[in-house]
């Protein structure tokens, strides 16, 4: 109870304090009223793509550094471009920056060659802000560590605690789920590279992910060991580390940054993003 009470003595002091002085005008800009009932931020916000993609070094699907998917990234960084992104941010470990800037500025100067390198981040991201001429890239992602329930986490280690645990609970759509998965693979067999990412970026997809990540394994140790919702909690704050790295570049609002990432990561950023008052959501559907 001491607590309770210090803690609405403090917000009590605070919200005095900020009610002494009237608000300056850049202030009041910084409000919006609706129907002269409460306010909400409406900062400038600064525009932000998130840009869904698969890993091109595990895709068995498209064999990226071919004359073909060559021309066809050439034709996606085109369309990117005219978002004009002023900051290109990959998903590699900040603590990996220093070597990854050094390389692109090989890249640059013509001795770094990535002719040979099945990966998103030189393929697109390089490219990408070499196009734009941008002096450095930005990194963003975050290993969140597997602790608690999850220590020493493989997923066939948590399929078999869930048989034992939760058979036909956990897994009750798993043939739905199967039908679907099938059908999606289906089509993006059907796709180009260009296409399959521009698939990969559609509210559909995006829709898919957020259901599958709901549907299954958070359903797994419930009130026992709570490994499955553990493991979702996981996901959600390795993202918003992610989220959270973003903010500590120091963007302005005239920046328009564009994120690239594997496509599971979007729903959850698009969604960060358009929580804060900071950003500007933008699609890619928009240029692609």
């Amino acid at each position: 109870m001491t607590r309770q009470l210090s803690l609405l003595l403090g917000l009590s002091i605070l919200l005095t304090t900020c009610n002494s002085e009237p608000s300056t005008p850049e202030q009041e800009n910084s409000f919006q009223t609706e129907n002269t009932i409460g306010r909400v931020f409406d900062l400038p916000g600064t525009e932000i793509l998130v840009l869904a993609t698969f890993h091109f070094r595990n895709s068995d699907q498209y064999e990226v550094l071919e004359n073909r998917n060559q021309s066809l990234i050439d034709s996606l960084l085109e369309k990117l471009a005219v978002f004009k992104p002023t900051k290109v941010i990959l998903e590699w470990q900040p603590r990996n920056a220093e070597r990854a800037n050094q390389n692109y500025q090989k890249f640059l100067d013509g001795e770094f060659d990535i002719n040979d390198r099945e990966n998103e981040g030189y393929q697109l991201g390089y490219q990408l802000a070499k196009k734009m001429g941008h002096e450095q890239v930005y990194l963003f992602d975050d290993q969140t560590e597997f602790i608690g329930s999850l220590e020493d986490f493989s997923f066939s280690s948590f399929e078999a605690y869930a048989q034992e645990n939760d058979d036909g609970f956990y897994n009750k759509y798993d043939s739905l789920l199967t039908v679907i998965f099938q059908s999606n693979q289906a089509l993006s067999d059907s796709l180009n590279l260009y296409e399959y990412i521009k698939y990969l970026n559609s509210p559909n997809n995006e829709r898919f992910n957020v259901q599958r990540m709901h549907l299954r394994e958070v359903k797994v140790g419930i009130q026992e060991s709570w490994i499955g919702p553990d493991w979702l909690g996981r996901w959600y704050q390795r993202n918003v580390r992610m989220f959270a790295n973003v903010l500590a570049m120091e963007n302005k609002p005239e920046d328009r940054l564009l994120i690239i990432v594997g496509d599971n990561h979007k729903w959850v950023l698009d969604m960060l993003f358009e929580f804060s008052a900071e950003f500007k959501v933008v699609q890619p559907s928009e240029f692609l």
